[in-house]
């Protein structure tokens, strides 16, 4: 098959990971592939645009990856077998836009999940299982090699350094309130990083205010790919406060970095995370539970450094060439019109 591959624009450090090891790799699966990113505008500016440039003409299917609907609708136009990659769960979104998001998925011909709980939750749209696929989410940056080096810093370091991260919104609000809760219950000398930002920033805020948390809270915005990772790299746990994703794929990238992680039982978290293993889990909204795992994490000799070799390997597990011959056992399943 020709395939047409269209990156999502807002992957970490510019470029499209997926795509990348898809277009790599097809060739050895018989077919060939190429990428076209999709300009940014109006969906209907950028479809007229895309349907006069003859977008997927030369493609016996197209894949895209994220919600992209202006290439959905100019392939679909072409009459050209779609294959959808969705992370987002979308969850806190208005129901307004996720109607619309609803929509858009049922037009696509296949829908790639990165977890059986994004499954679930594209189901209950109405979309038949048989146009559903489980395809692994992959990662390849496994600093292994610093492991040692982080583990030495932060036996070192003054203090316990928490760090958690995302979109700060009215969904995601009592997760981040849990954690500066659990923060707040423990007097042994801990700290708490949190990145990410979001119109319930100041709400956060103002939590911390009240909990009298002071200087053991930063509050740093949002980062770059790279900068999230260089605080993964240095703190001594990473706490995933909501299960709000298809993929917790900032538990991953926290992991590939040395640091162990503390995540809530909930979404797809469960998936990935084995607790006692490859980190430590909590029920959602127990600030005690996780004020407990940190101290446990603080005062069990052995138990970070166990964590943190089990998460390497969940890392090594999470690889493109399995993600890859997934994906592309999905895309050879669609029927294509000869050409």
């Amino acid at each position: 098959m020709r395939l047409l591959l269209v990156p999502d624009p807002t992957s970490p450090n510019g470029e499209d990971a997926f795509c990348r090891e898809i277009v790599k790799r097809a060739p050895a699966r018989g077919h060939s592939a190429t990428m076209q990113m999709v300009p940014v505008g109006p969906r209907s500016a950028v479809t007229d645009i895309l349907r006069a440039q003859g977008f997927a003409a030369d493609s016996d299917a197209v894949i895209i990856n994220s919600l992209q609907p202006a290439a959905l609708m100019a392939a679909k136009a072409a009459g050209k077998p779609t294959v959808l990659r969705l992370i987002e769960s979308y969850a806190g979104a208005s129901a307004e836009s996720l109607a619309e998001v609803q929509r858009l998925a049922t037009a696509a011909s296949l829908l790639l999940l990165p977890s059986r709980h994004m499954a679930g939750l594209v189901a209950a749209w109405g979309i038949p299982e048989d146009r559903l696929r489980v395809i692994p989410y992959a990662y390849d940056q496994i600093f292994a090699q610093q492991i040692a080096l982080v583990t030495v810093r932060s036996s070192r370091a003054r203090g316990f350094t928490v760090v958690t991260a995302g979109v700060i919104d009215e969904a995601s609000l009592s997760g981040f309130e849990t954690v500066l809760s659990g923060v707040a219950r423990l007097r042994m000398d801990v700290h708490v990083t949190v990145i990410g930002d979001g119109p319930a920033l100041p709400a956060l805020k103002d939590k911390a205010q009240a909990l009298m948390l002071g200087e053991r809270v930063t509050f740093l915005g949002e980062l770059p790919h790279p900068k999230k990772m260089e605080y993964f790299r240095s703190a001594k746990a990473f706490v995933e406060p909501t299960g709000r994703q298809g993929f917790p794929s900032m538990a991953l990238h926290a992991l590939s970095e040395g640091c162990p992680v503390l995540g809530v039982r909930a979404g797809a978290l469960p998936e990935f995370i084995r607790d006692g293993e490859n980190g430590l889990l909590f029920a959602p909204g127990d600030a005690a539970g996780l004020a407990e795992h940190i101290i446990t994490l603080n005062t069990t000799p052995g138990l970070s450094l166990r964590l943190i070799a089990e998460g390497v390997r969940t890392v090594e597990r999470h690889s493109w060439d399995a993600t890859a011959a997934a994906a592309l056992d999905a895309v050879e399943s669609l029927e294509v019109s000869a050409s």
